[in-house]
């Protein structure tokens, strides 16, 4: 199957009916304008930009990790490209009437190395995912389960604290081999096996990591639907964005899935590539550290942003391809707030606010300064390509115009996430994916600074209005209450929200049936196939 990406993100979104059972949505039909139909065998090459840092779901923290465990790993139940819910290792469910718990039955499964995937696999998977001594930074998907219960091998019952709107969504995560897992220490999960070995219950099995190089993957003979048509799939590393290009031109990659405007202009002229533009969930974003004394003022972080030219990297940095941002919840979210609007460019106002802070410039002095202290901006973000490089210049260029120095540090990605998780920063300059289901609890919520909140951020009126709005089954009523949360994270700024970027993915025209999604642009990987006369097999 496909469309494992968003599993791995942990779930999406939309609403689950109150229906008793779901069925499997017929497959697609694989049509072709110079072939009749796809043909077996071959190899793909994909280039990636990041190195997974492990291929744990408990624990890890990249979303190239969460890309590469959606091929490998099923779930109960998946998203479409109609964003509905269908049953994947689940033959269907049942909802309780009052909406108090959800009843899964599972299909008869196996793991690669044969060994039965049954409803225990599931119970520990859930058990970890909420462990302390795990600390993983999806337990929260699981706030709401009160229990779980496994009556048979093939039978799955969640049990909730409180009606849930979407009870499919609300236990959505990924399942763990508990062969594997039972024995093994929680409190050691950054030495597991597994890490680095992923088993797998989805069309793809891992075979080969090579740090740093490549990771290669091969159909997974256990996996009970169709086949994919590949014989293998090479997910090359390549941190440079002008290498990834060439290597798209060139031929030793055949698919490129966050390609750069300039390089998307020239490719479109070139008859061996397409490209497809597709609507996306990021959202570029410079996070502040509100721990720090001097960013803990709502005023500073708003004068901060008012400073930020938007739609200068729109134009200059994203050739058009994306939008100035004003919400954590992007435009292709349902509940995404259309009435907000960036803030705009205006560093007047900015110096204004700064001064009213007791920020104050000097006769000859560029730096602003408040009781002795210069007003000065450790920034990080993960450099190797030219967006984050000439965004950070940016950054840099607009603070320095209000009299606020601003220290740049590229490091490797794995290093930043490091610094973030350790709090050792003043402002991280990044993107992250939201989830479909348009809940921003990790990223805002008080106390979850254990998953993605890295700046320590807290507003009890943002938790009331989350809480609330996680509750209501009518999306009609909980709209306002994702309205007003959206308003009240844009009074009290968390981050300053940048842009929302449009993905490029391009890829070589002997790739047939490729369908970049928003829930990913390897969407529909199980289902690519080569085309015979269309280059090297």
């Amino acid at each position: 199957m496909s469309r494992r990406w968003l599993m791995a993100l942990g779930g999406v979104a939309l609403a689950s009916a109150l229906a008793l059972l779901c069925l499997r949505p017929p497959p697609r039909p694989l049509v072709d304008a110079e072939h009749a139909g796809p043909v077996r065998g071959g190899t793909a090459v994909i280039a990636l930009a990041d190195e997974p840092d492990v291929l744990n779901s408990l624990v890890r923290t990249s979303a190239v990790a969460g890309m590469i465990l959606a091929l490998v790993q099923a779930s109960l139940a998946e998203m479409g490209e109609d964003l509905q819910w269908f049953p994947v290792i689940a033959s269907g469910w049942t909802i309780a009437p009052d909406s108090m718990a959800i009843t899964y039955h599972l299909q008869r499964w196996f793991w690669e190395d044969g060994q039965p995937l049954t409803s225990e696999d599931v119970r520990l998977s859930c058990d970890l995912l909420r462990d302390p001594r795990v600390g993983s930074p999806r337990a929260d998907l699981l706030r709401a389960v009160r229990a779980v219960a496994t009556p048979d091998a093939h039978t799955v019952r969640y049990e909730f604290a409180s009606p849930q709107a979407q009870p499919v969504q609300t236990t959505a995560h990924s399942i763990l081999p508990a062969h594997r897992l039972r024995d093994l220490d929680p409190a050691s999960v950054a030495r597991w096996p597994i890490n680095r070995t992923p088993l797998a219950s989805g069309p793809f099995r891992l075979a080969a990591w090579q740090a740093g190089r490549q990771l290669v993957l091969v159909p997974n003979p256990r996996y009970p639907g169709q086949a994919p048509w590949l014989d293998r799939v090479v997910l090359r590393i390549l941190p440079d964005e002008t290498a990834r290009i060439l290597a798209l031109e060139t031929g030793e990659v055949d698919l490129v899935y966050d390609v750069p405007a300039n390089a998307a202009r020239r490719l479109a002229g070139r008859p061996d590539q397409r490209l497809v533009e597709v609507e996306g969930r990021v959202f570029g974003f410079l996070l502040w550290n509100v721990r720090r004394p001097v960013l803990h003022d709502p005023l500073v972080r708003r004068a901060l942003s008012l400073a930020l030219d938007r739609n200068r990297m729109v134009r200059d940095l994203l050739g058009g391809f994306a939008a100035p941002a004003a919400s954590y919840l992007p435009p292709a979210l349902w509940n995404h707030h259309r009435g907000l609007v960036a803030d705009p460019y205006r560093p007047d106002s900015a110096q204004v606010l700064l001064a009213g802070a007791g920020w104050d410039l000097t006769d000859g002095v560029t730096i602003r300064q408040r009781d002795g202290e210069r007003l000065r901006l450790d920034v990080i973000y993960r450099g190797g390509d030219a967006l984050r490089d000439n965004s950070a210049s940016l950054v840099r260029e607009n603070l320095a115009a209000i009299g606020v120095q601003a220290d740049l540090r590229a490091m490797e990605l794995a290093t930043a996430l490091d610094f973030l998780r350790a709090g050792r920063f003043d402002a991280y300059l990044g993107e992250f994916q939201a989830n479909l289901y348009a809940d921003p609890s990790s990223l805002v919520m008080s106390g979850a600074s254990d998953r993605f909140n890295f700046g320590g951020y807290a507003n009890a009126r943002v938790d009331s209005l989350l809480t609330a709005a996680l509750r209501e089954p009518a999306r009609d009523r909980s709209l306002p209450l994702w309205y007003a949360l959206q308003e009240e994270l844009a009074a009290d700024q968390p981050a300053a929200v940048l842009y929302y970027p449009r993905q490029i993915v391009a890829y070589h025209r002997r790739l047939r049936d490729v369908r970049p999604h928003m829930l990913s642009p390897l969407n529909n990987l199980a289902e690519w196939w080569i085309a015979p006369t269309a280059g090297r097999q």
